[in-house]
């Protein structure tokens, strides 16, 4: 028997979980329905990508590359952050003389105001793999990563509504990506967490560090790191040799001697993971067990969160990472977003999270 406490999972807001998915099909029409009343020129997230790519945005694709020409992208992330108001010389003289005149002043007088930051990120692509490379996808820049990472950023900075993930925990989190591509949601959301860990397979490794160091600064330093990860070989190790040749440490604590002050101060170094996403990943049938098997593996119960985001394509290859996912033992998922719930993606998009129980 299954045991799911989801009072362990504080990372998570429950208000954006819609209802547990029991019923793939149901789930697939409703899904699907709404991806058919998607109209570009009827919301504002969907014209969000243009305002983000700062380089030439003539050359994406239907399927979802945001350019499959240049070698490089550029992008612009826009954020808000919130600014108290400096109290006036009558708010200041008025709390020396009480201790607390100034913030009752303030509350009357003054307003928070919200500034709009701005990140600046360019990728590099690989635009050889993706012409030459049967099934290779990784190398380029897709549509759904780049909206994600821009709801994400304002969801994470936005004080005025609820969170998705708290963010306080959020912070000391361990963060491991799956399929990362070309590191994008790394750069944008490392900053955010104790530790990313950005995977991909061993020929795509090189090609997110190098954008990890054409957008490093200092916010960066220790919390974000690349490792290979390659899902068929996980799927093909004997399942008793699995925690022995892919270790969760291996992706969950610092590599080399020379731990941060904040992975230290948190005892990072030997941890569970917090979080596993998995954006636009599933597009293969053959991948699918190889995914599944690799987020089991990784995955404590009762502690780890699975984020899975999708665009909407073939709805054969959805219904059979769907099944597949829900018949995996220990297993529930839940979609972020219904009639009730914030939506955080337009309607080409799903986003499905999963927890995983103890047996």
């Amino acid at each position: 028997m299954t045991t799911l406490d989801l009072a362990s999972y504080r990372l998570i807001n429950p208000k954006f979980l819609g209802d547990k998915i029991e019923d793939v099909e149901e789930e697939l029409f409703l899904l699907y329905t709404r991806r058919a009343s998607f109209r570009p020129e009827n919301g504002g997230r969907a014209d969000a990508l243009q305002s983000i790519i700062t380089s030439d945005n003539r050359n994406g694709s239907a399927l979802g590359l945001v350019d499959q020409r240049n070698d490089h992208i550029e992008l612009q992330f826009t954020f808000p952050k919130h600014v108290s108001p400096k109290p006036s010389p009558k708010q200041a003289r008025s709390s020396r003389k009480t201790g607390r005149g100034n913030k009752k002043r303030e509350d009357e007088d003054g307003k928070t105001s919200v500034q709009m930051e701005t990140l600046e990120i360019t990728l590099a692509q690989d635009i050889t793999g993706l012409r030459s490379r049967v099934g290779d996808t990784g190398g380029g820049v897709w549509r759904g990563s780049v909206l994600l990472s821009q709801a994400l950023l304002t969801h994470f900075h936005d004080t005025s509504s609820d969170h998705l993930f708290d963010v306080t925990l959020l912070k000391e989190c361990c963060v491991l990506e799956l399929g990362a591509g070309t590191g994008l949601l790394g750069l944008i959301l490392g900053p955010l967490v104790t530790l990313w860990t950005c995977t991909d397979l061993p020929e795509m490794v090189t090609l997110i560090k190098k954008n990890h160091a054409l957008n490093r600064d200092s916010t960066m330093d220790g919390s974000l790191r690349t490792e290979a990860l390659d899902w068929n070989k996980l799927y093909e190790c004997a399942f008793a040799a699995r925690k022995r040749m892919f270790p969760i440490s291996s992706f969950s604590s610092i590599s080399g001697d020379r731990p941060t002050t904040r992975e230290l101060e948190l005892d990072t170094r030997d941890r569970d993971i917090d979080l596993i996403l998995a954006v636009d990943c599933v597009y293969n049938p053959s991948l699918i067990p190889p995914l599944l098997t690799t987020i089991d593996h990784f995955s404590s119960p009762n502690k780890t969160i699975v984020m899975v985001v999708m665009e909407l394509r073939d709805d054969e290859v959805v219904r059979q990472f769907l099944t597949q996912w829900c018949m995996m033992p220990a297993w529930e998922v839940w979609r972020i977003g219904d009639d009730r719930n914030q939506v955080f993606l337009d309607e080409r998009f799903v986003i499905w999270i999963g927890l995983k129980g103890s047996e």
